[in-house]
């Protein structure tokens, strides 16, 4: 749980930085950097579901 909450609070300062950032080099750095971010948690929940959804599946065929 506390490397959860690790990577919940990184997020969080990335997004404050990348929307209060200038809109330079620095500030665009940092929103492609958060764009990739979303996409990479995303991607992780998404084989997470999937993961889960094929455990239920064993599950419930072993329980019939």
């Amino acid at each position: 749980m506390t490397m959860l909450d690790l990577f919940v609070t990184e997020f969080r300062q990335l997004r404050a930085a990348a929307d209060e950032g200038p809109h330079n080099e620095e500030g665009s750095r940092l929103r492609r950097k958060l764009v990739r971010k979303e996409i990479g948690m995303a991607i992780v929940a998404l084989g997470a579901m999937a993961m889960f959804f094929h455990a239920a599946q064993v599950f419930a065929f072993l329980g019939t």
